[in-house]
């Protein structure tokens, strides 16, 4: 067993308690928006937390917004409420503090005191958004604890010291304002500083919290996915669980899934296999030249073993090698007693499921970057047009001002671009109708497809066997789609 493992689950253990409350899973129908700064705005954790749903759960569909601001403190969450509550939401999150404390004070003299006076501002603010929250007793609410600014890291030299120390005033002020109102929290600071430090005990240049210790690259967003998803007990669930006696002649377990026909005669063993989930199709691909991946990880989160477990075990098998080929093309192979062991099926990226869980995946990753880019016309609107008395304007006057501001802020001169493609409405609805139509199409493709698995044995040969050796006095796995 990885040295992570047993590292993280002592440690969320630890913490359960006093640092998160029970959050339900979401329900078939439900419209969760995640409202809060950059981190939410720019970031994947809620897309991989509903990847994880459109996968787990294919016939339970969710929706899910995002309601990120770059920049935003308290303050301005409550100055936008409006538009989270447009989307009819069934459940609201709230996620702030990174920019509540600041960022410059802390170099000055004085900066403690400094950022006590900001945190006590932010949670006067916090009031305001907590009195409008209360006037949606239908909606489930849930806090969460910033992520935090990483000041152990030795990539290079901190920017703000003592920057994560006022974060975590606040987090511990939502925890607490959930606690009160019984309200669902989840804290993603303390868990991601512990595996920052145990990290970087090995490697002192490692981070979760990216180039800028402030936004998490995508595996510090899976770390934020499975601490959410953890929190609302999903762990442990498996994608499927198949164990098969084979000297039995029996299934002995089939956890979300139906296994049929099974036949076993001499080395020869089949059945069909009805799973009711898709596995969580892992991305490895880099974004926005980060040094990291998703994939990266599974080397600090047990996210494989608890939320992505596809199992098959067969016993009573003889001694010997055995093949996995599915779909008539060949994907590996194991031992009698690797068999016997379990295999995670999750972990073999050419299954026909899996292949499936990919595009479900490339979908969401698409629906992802058309909302992720029309947040940034959001930005616009909240941090000029609203200053200049133009908010929704959206005319030749507020393109004016844009032209007129654009030159002397480097925000500005960022999301411009943006502002002007998704200006007009017209555009924005037809954004918003692809998203749902990228939405539509995962509902429609992720139902999972049964599967006839085959197994049989390799020949002996005196040596390894190869894809070619198939005879079926020795055993090979064979899937078929149906």
């Amino acid at each position: 067993m990885k040295r992570y493992v047993l590292f993280v689950c002592l440690f969320l253990s630890s913490l359960a308690g006093v640092y998160a409350q029970s959050i339900a899973p979401f329900q078939k129908g439900d419209r969760i928006a995640f409202v809060g700064n950059s981190i939410t705005c720019g970031g994947h954790y809620h897309s991989y937390i509903w990847l994880y749903y459109m996968t787990r759960f294919p016939d339970q569909r969710i929706d899910i917004f995002n309601e990120g601001v770059g920049g935003d403190v308290a303050e301005m969450i409550y100055q936008r409420l409006d538009k989270v509550f447009e989307h009819e939401p069934t459940v609201v999150t709230l996620s702030f503090g990174m920019n509540d404390v600041g960022y410059m004070d802390f170099r000055k003299p004085g900066a403690d005191t400094i950022a006590r006076n900001r945190v006590e501002k932010a949670c006067r603010d916090y009031a305001f958004i907590e009195e409008v929250y209360k006037k949606y007793p239908e909606v489930r609410k849930i806090l969460i604890g910033s992520s935090p600014y990483d000041e152990t890291s030795r990539f290079n030299k901190v920017a703000f010291p003592g920057k994560n120390t006022p974060i975590l005033e606040i987090v511990d002020f939502l925890n607490a304002r959930a606690r009160e109102n019984q309200w669902g929290f989840v804290d993603f600071n303390r868990p991601m500083v512990a595996i920052n430090q145990w990290e970087q005990a090995e490697d002192s240049m490692y981070t979760l919290c990216g180039k800028d210790r402030i936004h998490p690259s995508t595996d510090g967003h899976l770390v934020m996915a499975y601490l959410f998803l953890k929190a609302q007990g999903l762990a442990g669930k498996p994608v499927a669980d198949i164990r098969i006696d084979g000297a039995g002649k029996k299934v002995t377990r089939s956890d979300n899934c139906r296994v049929s026909d099974l036949s076993v005669s001499s080395d020869n063993l089949t059945f069909t296999y009805e799973a009711k989930s898709l596995p969580y199709p892992i991305d490895t691909s880099y974004y926005d030249n980060e040094k990291h991946t998703q994939a990266d990880a599974l080397s600090v989160i047990p996210f494989m073993d608890e939320m992505n477990y596809e199992g098959l075990s067969v016993s009573g098998l003889s001694d010997g090698y055995y093949g996995l080929t599915i779909g008539g093309e060949f994907i590996g192979r194991f031992t009698a007693r690797e068999l016997e062991r379990g295999i995670n099926m999750a972990l073999l990226q050419n299954t026909p499921q899996y292949k499936q869980a990919m595009k479900i995946r490339q979908m969401n990753e698409e629906r992802w970057l058309k909302e992720r880019k029309m947040r940034e016309f959001y930005w616009v609107e909240y941090n000029l047009m609203r200053k200049t008395g133009m908010l929704w304007a959206c005319n030749e006057a507020a393109v004016d001002t844009l032209r007129k501001y654009r030159p002397h802020d480097i925000f500005l001169q960022w999301n411009g671009d943006l502002w002007l493609q998704y200006m007009h409405k017209g555009i924005r609805e037809d954004c918003v109708n692809e998203q749902q139509d990228l939405v539509n199409r995962i509902y429609e493709q992720n139902k999972p497809i049964p599967l006839r698995i085959e197994i049989k044995k390799f020949v002996e040969t005196g040596r390894a066997p190869s894809p070619t050796d198939w005879k079926y006095s020795k055993c090979e796995l064979i899937v078929h789609i149906i």
